[in-house]
């Protein structure tokens, strides 16, 4: 586990995989719609702060990585940042709304 962190592309990788299937999975619950609105909440509430949590290290971490694809790396988690930093935004704007 430790080489794994001393390698910033790796850990950088890793990060995009997962902030990228967790928000596979939120949107995957939220339109098939296989749960009711009170088991989706709590789904909600819990991967949305390790989503947030994983992209903003995998953020981080790319800063640290060397060569030309230090760019591209660092491009690809800003703009997963902007995302969810906007569809938060949107939840809480939205939020009373809801009947």
């Amino acid at each position: 586990m430790e080489k794994f962190f001393k390698n910033a592309l790796k850990v950088s990788i890793a990060s995009l995989v997962i902030s990228i299937t967790l928000c596979v999975v939120i949107i995957g619950l939220f339109l098939l719609s296989v749960v009711t609105a009170n088991i989706f909440g709590t789904v909600i509430r819990i991967i949305v702060p390790i989503l947030t949590l994983v992209t903003i290290l995998g953020f981080i971490y790319s800063f640290f990585i060397k060569g030309k694809q230090k760019i591209p790396f660092l491009t690809l988690h800003f703009v997963s940042l902007c995302a969810l930093s906007f569809g938060i935004y949107l939840a809480v704007s939205f939020q009373g709304f809801a009947p």
